[in-house]
Protein backbone atom coordinates (compact mmCIF):
# COMPACT_ATOMS: atom_id res chain seq x y z
CA UNK A 1 0.00 0.00 0.00
CA UNK A 2 0.94 3.61 -0.78
CA UNK A 3 0.46 6.98 -0.48
CA UNK A 4 -0.80 8.56 -3.40
CA UNK A 5 -0.26 12.85 -2.88
CA UNK A 6 -1.35 15.17 -5.85
CA UNK A 7 -2.81 18.55 -4.30
CA UNK A 8 -2.83 22.04 -4.16
CA UNK A 9 -3.52 24.76 -1.24
CA UNK A 10 -3.73 28.62 -2.31
CA UNK A 11 -3.71 30.92 0.32
CA UNK A 12 -5.89 34.18 -0.88
CA UNK A 13 -2.83 36.82 -1.06
CA UNK A 14 -0.52 34.25 -0.39
CA UNK A 15 1.20 31.80 -1.74
CA UNK A 16 0.03 28.30 -3.37
CA UNK A 17 1.29 25.14 -2.17
CA UNK A 18 1.60 22.37 -4.13
CA UNK A 19 2.74 18.90 -3.51
CA UNK A 20 3.19 16.25 -5.72
CA UNK A 21 4.76 12.88 -4.43
CA UNK A 22 4.53 9.26 -3.75
CA UNK A 23 5.67 7.15 -0.68
CA UNK A 24 5.56 3.57 0.91
CA UNK A 25 3.28 2.59 3.89
CA UNK A 26 4.15 -1.18 3.86
CA UNK A 27 7.29 -0.70 6.03
CA UNK A 28 9.55 2.08 7.61
CA UNK A 29 10.93 4.52 5.76
CA UNK A 30 11.73 8.25 6.98
CA UNK A 31 11.44 11.24 4.30
CA UNK A 32 12.03 14.32 5.51
CA UNK A 33 9.94 17.20 3.83
CA UNK A 34 13.01 19.96 3.46
CA UNK A 35 13.33 23.55 2.87
CA UNK A 36 13.57 27.41 3.95
CA UNK A 37 11.31 28.57 6.35
CA UNK A 38 7.98 29.55 5.24
CA UNK A 39 8.02 27.46 2.01
CA UNK A 40 5.12 25.24 2.84
CA UNK A 41 6.41 22.52 4.43
CA UNK A 42 3.65 22.42 7.58
CA UNK A 43 0.96 23.33 4.75
CA UNK A 44 1.97 19.82 3.12
CA UNK A 45 1.55 18.10 6.37
CA UNK A 46 -1.24 19.58 7.68
CA UNK A 47 -3.47 18.79 4.14
CA UNK A 48 -2.05 15.02 4.72
CA UNK A 49 -3.61 14.88 8.43
CA UNK A 50 -6.75 16.53 7.49
CA UNK A 51 -6.01 19.44 9.37
CA UNK A 52 -6.52 21.54 6.23
CA UNK A 53 -8.42 20.84 3.41
CA UNK A 54 -6.39 21.61 -0.19
CA UNK A 55 -8.41 23.67 -2.54
CA UNK A 56 -7.99 20.86 -5.56
CA UNK A 57 -5.82 17.21 -6.29
CA UNK A 58 -6.27 14.65 -4.70
CA UNK A 59 -4.78 12.14 -1.46
CA UNK A 60 -4.79 8.49 -1.70
CA UNK A 61 -3.83 5.93 1.05
CA UNK A 62 -4.01 2.42 -0.49
CA UNK A 63 -7.33 2.16 -2.11
CA UNK A 64 -8.66 4.84 1.02
CA UNK A 65 -9.29 8.48 -0.78
CA UNK A 66 -8.49 10.56 2.01
CA UNK A 67 -8.94 13.61 -0.10
CA UNK A 68 -10.81 14.22 -3.92
CA UNK A 69 -11.28 17.75 -4.51
CA UNK A 70 -13.53 16.92 -7.62
CA UNK A 71 -15.59 15.17 -5.65
CA UNK A 72 -16.12 17.23 -2.81
CA UNK A 73 -14.96 14.57 -0.28
CA UNK A 74 -12.64 15.03 2.30
CA UNK A 75 -11.93 12.05 5.24
CA UNK A 76 -12.16 12.93 8.56
CA UNK A 77 -8.55 13.24 10.64
CA UNK A 78 -9.05 10.57 12.57
CA UNK A 79 -10.20 8.43 10.11
CA UNK A 80 -6.77 8.36 8.33
CA UNK A 81 -5.10 6.61 10.87
CA UNK A 82 -2.05 8.88 11.31
CA UNK A 83 -0.08 10.32 14.26
CA UNK A 84 0.82 14.07 14.22
CA UNK A 85 3.47 15.84 16.40
CA UNK A 86 3.70 19.12 16.63
CA UNK A 87 6.33 21.74 17.62
CA UNK A 88 5.10 22.28 20.78
CA UNK A 89 4.26 18.97 22.52
CA UNK A 90 1.08 20.32 23.70
CA UNK A 91 0.35 17.48 26.45
CA UNK A 92 -2.54 17.61 28.75
CA UNK A 93 -1.26 19.37 31.94
CA UNK A 94 -4.18 17.46 33.99
CA UNK A 95 -2.77 13.98 32.71
CA UNK A 96 -0.03 12.27 33.67
CA UNK A 97 2.72 10.97 31.49
CA UNK A 98 0.56 7.72 31.16
CA UNK A 99 -2.70 9.51 30.54
CA UNK A 100 -1.15 11.35 27.59
CA UNK A 101 0.42 8.33 26.15
CA UNK A 102 -2.99 6.79 26.87
CA UNK A 103 -5.04 9.88 25.30
CA UNK A 104 -5.48 8.13 21.91
CA UNK A 105 -6.34 4.74 23.28
CA UNK A 106 -9.62 5.22 24.51
CA UNK A 107 -11.93 2.29 23.05
CA UNK A 108 -9.15 -0.10 23.78
CA UNK A 109 -9.90 -2.88 25.87
CA UNK A 110 -7.83 -1.62 29.27
CA UNK A 111 -5.25 -4.76 29.08
CA UNK A 112 -4.09 -3.82 26.12
CA UNK A 113 -3.96 -0.17 26.54
CA UNK A 114 -1.80 -0.70 29.66
CA UNK A 115 0.67 -2.62 27.76
CA UNK A 116 0.56 -0.44 24.92
CA UNK A 117 1.74 2.58 27.56
CA UNK A 118 4.33 0.52 29.19
CA UNK A 119 5.44 -0.57 26.02
CA UNK A 120 5.95 3.37 24.85
CA UNK A 121 7.24 3.94 28.35
CA UNK A 122 9.80 2.20 27.83
CA UNK A 123 10.68 2.35 24.46
CA UNK A 124 10.52 6.15 25.14
CA UNK A 125 13.14 5.93 28.29
CA UNK A 126 10.69 7.46 30.43
CA UNK A 127 10.26 4.55 33.44
CA UNK A 128 10.21 6.58 36.60
CA UNK A 129 8.26 9.30 35.49
CA UNK A 130 5.20 7.76 34.19
CA UNK A 131 3.16 9.08 36.95
CA UNK A 132 4.11 12.36 36.70
CA UNK A 133 2.48 15.32 35.19
CA UNK A 134 4.03 17.47 31.82
CA UNK A 135 5.20 20.07 34.75
CA UNK A 136 7.16 17.80 36.30
CA UNK A 137 9.43 16.63 33.47
CA UNK A 138 12.02 18.42 30.96
CA UNK A 139 10.92 19.39 27.69
CA UNK A 140 12.91 16.43 25.92
CA UNK A 141 10.62 13.85 27.93
CA UNK A 142 7.97 15.98 26.89
CA UNK A 143 8.27 15.87 23.46
CA UNK A 144 9.06 11.77 24.25
CA UNK A 145 5.91 11.86 25.67
CA UNK A 146 3.75 13.70 22.60
CA UNK A 147 5.73 11.54 20.05
CA UNK A 148 4.54 8.46 22.62
CA UNK A 149 1.07 9.30 22.23
CA UNK A 150 1.06 10.10 18.35
CA UNK A 151 2.65 6.72 18.53
CA UNK A 152 0.17 4.72 20.85
CA UNK A 153 -2.55 3.90 18.38
CA UNK A 154 -0.38 2.25 15.88
CA UNK A 155 -0.86 5.04 13.35
CA UNK A 156 0.16 3.29 9.46
CA UNK A 157 2.01 7.36 8.93
CA UNK A 158 3.62 9.71 11.11
CA UNK A 159 3.63 13.38 10.89
CA UNK A 160 6.54 15.10 12.53
CA UNK A 161 6.39 18.99 12.15
CA UNK A 162 10.06 20.08 13.49
CA UNK A 163 9.84 17.89 16.87
CA UNK A 164 13.15 19.50 17.73
CA UNK A 165 12.48 22.98 16.99
CA UNK A 166 11.15 24.07 21.01
CA UNK A 167 14.02 22.01 22.98
CA UNK A 168 17.61 23.31 23.57
CA UNK A 169 20.78 21.99 22.22
CA UNK A 170 20.92 18.89 24.66
CA UNK A 171 17.37 17.84 24.77
CA UNK A 172 17.23 18.05 20.82
CA UNK A 173 20.62 16.31 20.47
CA UNK A 174 19.15 13.34 22.88
CA UNK A 175 15.64 13.40 21.07
CA UNK A 176 17.64 12.94 17.53
CA UNK A 177 20.24 10.43 18.55
CA UNK A 178 16.55 8.10 19.62
CA UNK A 179 13.86 9.08 17.23
CA UNK A 180 15.14 7.12 14.28
CA UNK A 181 15.47 3.83 16.23
CA UNK A 182 12.25 4.55 17.57
CA UNK A 183 10.53 4.39 14.66
CA UNK A 184 12.34 2.02 12.83
CA UNK A 185 11.74 -0.38 16.18
CA UNK A 186 8.18 0.09 15.79
CA UNK A 187 8.20 -0.62 11.98
CA UNK A 188 5.79 3.52 11.27
CA UNK A 189 6.53 5.22 7.53
CA UNK A 190 7.58 8.44 8.76
CA UNK A 191 7.33 12.42 7.28
CA UNK A 192 9.43 14.52 8.79
CA UNK A 193 9.12 18.79 8.30
CA UNK A 194 13.09 20.14 8.84
CA UNK A 195 14.93 23.40 7.46
CA UNK A 196 18.13 21.57 9.40
CA UNK A 197 20.35 19.99 6.40
CA UNK A 198 21.79 18.06 9.39
CA UNK A 199 18.65 16.73 10.81
CA UNK A 200 18.02 15.76 7.80
CA UNK A 201 21.03 13.82 7.16
CA UNK A 202 21.07 12.45 10.58
CA UNK A 203 17.80 10.64 9.69
CA UNK A 204 16.19 10.82 7.13
CA UNK A 205 16.15 7.87 4.15
CA UNK A 206 14.55 10.59 1.52
CA UNK A 207 13.91 14.11 0.73
CA UNK A 208 11.80 16.22 -0.84
CA UNK A 209 13.57 19.37 -1.49
CA UNK A 210 10.44 22.52 -1.44
CA UNK A 211 10.70 25.93 -2.21
CA UNK A 212 8.48 29.01 -3.05
CA UNK A 213 5.69 26.33 -2.13
CA UNK A 214 6.54 23.42 -4.58
CA UNK A 215 8.77 20.46 -4.62
CA UNK A 216 11.91 20.19 -6.85
CA UNK A 217 13.97 17.88 -6.38
CA UNK A 218 13.51 13.88 -4.77
CA UNK A 219 15.85 11.34 -3.46
CA UNK A 220 18.50 10.69 -1.23
CA UNK A 221 19.75 13.31 1.39
CA UNK A 222 23.10 13.43 0.23
CA UNK A 223 22.14 14.09 -3.34
CA UNK A 224 19.21 16.18 -2.80
CA UNK A 225 21.64 18.53 -0.71
CA UNK A 226 24.68 18.58 -3.08
CA UNK A 227 22.17 19.40 -5.90
CA UNK A 228 20.43 22.32 -5.00
CA UNK A 229 24.60 23.69 -4.22
CA UNK A 230 25.26 26.90 -3.13
CA UNK A 231 21.87 26.79 -1.11
CA UNK A 232 23.51 24.78 1.71
CA UNK A 233 26.54 24.67 0.93
CA UNK A 234 26.58 28.25 3.38
CA UNK A 235 25.02 25.73 6.10
CA UNK A 236 26.98 23.16 5.98
CA UNK A 237 29.37 22.81 2.64
CA UNK A 238 30.62 20.00 0.40
CA UNK A 239 28.51 16.64 1.81
CA UNK A 240 29.66 13.41 0.89
CA UNK A 241 28.69 9.69 2.30
CA UNK A 242 31.79 7.65 3.56
CA UNK A 243 33.06 4.20 5.21
CA UNK A 244 34.75 3.71 8.02
CA UNK A 245 38.25 2.89 7.55
CA UNK A 246 39.53 2.78 11.08
CA UNK A 247 40.19 5.35 14.12
CA UNK A 248 43.60 6.33 15.60
CA UNK A 249 44.84 9.14 17.67
CA UNK A 250 40.89 10.46 18.63
CA UNK A 251 40.25 10.75 14.88
CA UNK A 252 38.26 8.92 12.71
CA UNK A 253 39.51 7.60 9.32
CA UNK A 254 36.96 8.17 6.26
CA UNK A 255 37.23 6.91 2.96
CA UNK A 256 34.95 8.36 0.28
CA UNK A 257 36.25 6.73 -3.12
CA UNK A 258 39.85 6.81 -3.33
CA UNK A 259 40.20 9.67 -0.95
CA UNK A 260 40.71 8.72 2.86
CA UNK A 261 39.77 11.62 5.45
CA UNK A 262 40.66 12.09 8.99
CA UNK A 263 37.68 14.05 10.84
CA UNK A 264 36.94 14.34 14.58
CA UNK A 265 35.60 11.11 15.91
CA UNK A 266 31.58 11.71 17.41
CA UNK A 267 31.93 8.25 19.54
CA UNK A 268 29.10 5.49 18.97
CA UNK A 269 29.53 2.41 16.62
CA UNK A 270 28.85 2.83 13.18
CA UNK A 271 30.11 2.01 9.55
CA UNK A 272 29.19 4.77 7.63
CA UNK A 273 28.64 8.57 7.97
CA UNK A 274 27.79 11.52 6.16
CA UNK A 275 31.25 14.08 5.92
CA UNK A 276 30.71 17.43 5.77
CA UNK A 277 32.98 20.02 4.95
CA UNK A 278 33.04 23.48 5.24
CA UNK A 279 34.86 25.62 2.59
CA UNK A 280 36.59 27.94 4.75
CA UNK A 281 38.29 24.80 6.58
CA UNK A 282 40.49 24.46 3.09
CA UNK A 283 43.26 25.93 2.23
CA UNK A 284 45.73 26.08 -0.76
CA UNK A 285 49.77 25.32 -1.50
CA UNK A 286 51.46 24.92 -4.67
CA UNK A 287 55.14 23.67 -4.29
CA UNK A 288 56.48 21.48 -1.55
CA UNK A 289 55.65 21.68 2.01
CA UNK A 290 57.28 22.02 5.74
CA UNK A 291 55.94 20.27 8.74
CA UNK A 292 51.77 20.79 8.67
CA UNK A 293 48.91 20.15 11.51
CA UNK A 294 46.40 19.48 8.84
CA UNK A 295 45.56 15.43 8.72
CA UNK A 296 44.22 16.10 5.90
CA UNK A 297 46.46 16.76 2.32
CA UNK A 298 45.48 15.86 -1.13
CA UNK A 299 46.68 16.35 -4.34
CA UNK A 300 44.11 18.16 -6.85
CA UNK A 301 43.65 19.79 -10.15
CA UNK A 302 41.68 23.40 -10.36
CA UNK A 303 38.78 22.72 -11.61
CA UNK A 304 37.45 26.14 -12.43
CA UNK A 305 37.53 29.91 -11.06
CA UNK A 306 34.74 32.47 -10.78
CA UNK A 307 35.09 35.95 -9.78
CA UNK A 308 33.08 37.05 -6.93
CA UNK A 309 34.04 40.62 -6.46
CA UNK A 310 37.05 40.44 -4.01
CA UNK A 311 36.80 37.02 -4.14
CA UNK A 312 37.35 33.91 -6.11
CA UNK A 313 35.39 30.71 -6.11
CA UNK A 314 37.94 28.26 -6.70
CA UNK A 315 36.57 24.81 -7.50
CA UNK A 316 38.91 21.56 -7.35
CA UNK A 317 39.08 17.96 -8.46
CA UNK A 318 40.56 16.58 -5.26
CA UNK A 319 38.76 12.80 -6.26
CA UNK A 320 36.36 14.26 -5.12
CA UNK A 321 34.99 17.33 -5.83
CA UNK A 322 35.38 20.90 -3.44
CA UNK A 323 34.96 24.58 -3.20
CA UNK A 324 36.59 27.03 -1.40
CA UNK A 325 36.89 30.96 -1.47
CA UNK A 326 40.07 33.06 -1.73
CA UNK A 327 41.29 36.55 -1.77
CA UNK A 328 41.92 37.70 -5.76
CA UNK A 329 45.31 38.63 -4.58
CA UNK A 330 45.81 34.88 -2.87
CA UNK A 331 44.68 33.45 -6.12
CA UNK A 332 47.39 35.65 -8.44
CA UNK A 333 49.85 34.83 -5.74
CA UNK A 334 49.24 30.85 -6.39
CA UNK A 335 49.04 31.35 -9.55
CA UNK A 336 45.79 29.95 -9.91
CA UNK A 337 44.34 28.82 -13.50
CA UNK A 338 41.93 26.32 -15.07
CA UNK A 339 43.94 22.50 -14.92
CA UNK A 340 46.73 23.54 -12.31
CA UNK A 341 47.96 21.30 -9.86
CA UNK A 342 47.35 22.60 -6.76
CA UNK A 343 47.36 21.22 -2.61
CA UNK A 344 44.02 20.83 -0.65
CA UNK A 345 44.87 21.47 3.03
CA UNK A 346 41.50 20.64 5.10
CA UNK A 347 41.28 21.03 8.85
CA UNK A 348 39.92 17.70 10.70
CA UNK A 349 38.08 20.33 12.55
CA UNK A 350 36.32 21.67 9.27
CA UNK A 351 35.05 18.29 8.63
CA UNK A 352 31.54 17.31 10.38
CA UNK A 353 30.66 13.55 10.83
CA UNK A 354 27.37 12.56 10.86
CA UNK A 355 26.71 8.69 11.45
CA UNK A 356 24.15 7.38 9.13
CA UNK A 357 22.35 4.61 11.00
CA UNK A 358 21.95 1.31 9.97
Amino acid sequence: MGLRAHFTRAFPGGPTIEARFEMALESFGLTVLFGPSGCGKTTVLRCLAGLERPDRGRIQAGDETWFHGEAGRSLPTDRRGIGFMFQEPALFPHLSVEGNIAYGLLGWPRAERRERVAELVRLMDLEGFSRRRPVQISGGQKQRVALARALAPRPRLVLLDEPFAALDQAGADQLRHNLRQILKTLAVPTILVTHDPQEALALGDRMLFMKEGRILRDGAPAEVLSAIGNGTRAWIGEVFKTRLAGREEGLLCLEVGPVRLFAPDPGGTFQEAYACIRGEGITLERGPHGQLSQRNRLAATVAGLEPLGALQKVRLDAGIPLETLITSWACSDLRLAPGEAVHVLIKATAIQVIPIES
